[in-house]
């Protein structure tokens, strides 16, 4: 098994991102759903993880978020990744808590001067939506 798995940050992308501050009720319960998932392109030996944020509010959407964090993996390690067949769920969550605190940073930029700025991103149980190793194309 690989112990250390060199990388880059290359690219950051903002695919989504919408709000909604006339729905927003001073006082109320705020709800955040978030997902994660991942892609892996073997040509350039990297590895998108893609990062999903709901707020809602008495089922009324306040905000939603979609970013895309690219991961050059090193092409040894990629390598040996390919040869093991899995990237493991620990480095997963590794990715995956860095693209958390970039949605947070997105999130706190973006909401500057509404309302909805001092509702800050919760931390994220990653354990609980990245729970398996990926299993790599032809494996």
């Amino acid at each position: 098994m690989i112990k250390s798995i060199p990388y880059r940050i290359s690219r950051i992308e903002t695919i989504q991102f919408a709000l909604f501050p006339d729905s927003f009720i001073n006082g109320q319960d705020v709800m955040v759903k978030a997902n994660s998932s991942y892609n892996v392109r073997s040509d350039n030996h990297q590895v998108r993880n893609i990062i999903s944020v709901n707020y809602t509010q008495n089922e009324k959407l306040l905000l939603t978020v979609q970013i895309a964090c690219y991961f050059d993996i090193d092409s040894s390690a990629f390598d040996t990744l390919k040869q093991e067949g899995k990237i493991p769920v620990d480095f997963l969550r590794y990715m995956g808590s860095i693209s958390v605190g970039t949605l947070r940073g997105i999130i706190h930029a973006k909401t500057e001067g509404t309302v909805l700025n001092p509702i800050v991103l919760p931390p994220i149980n990653l354990d609980v939506i990245i729970n398996k190793d990926l299993v790599l194309p032809g494996s």
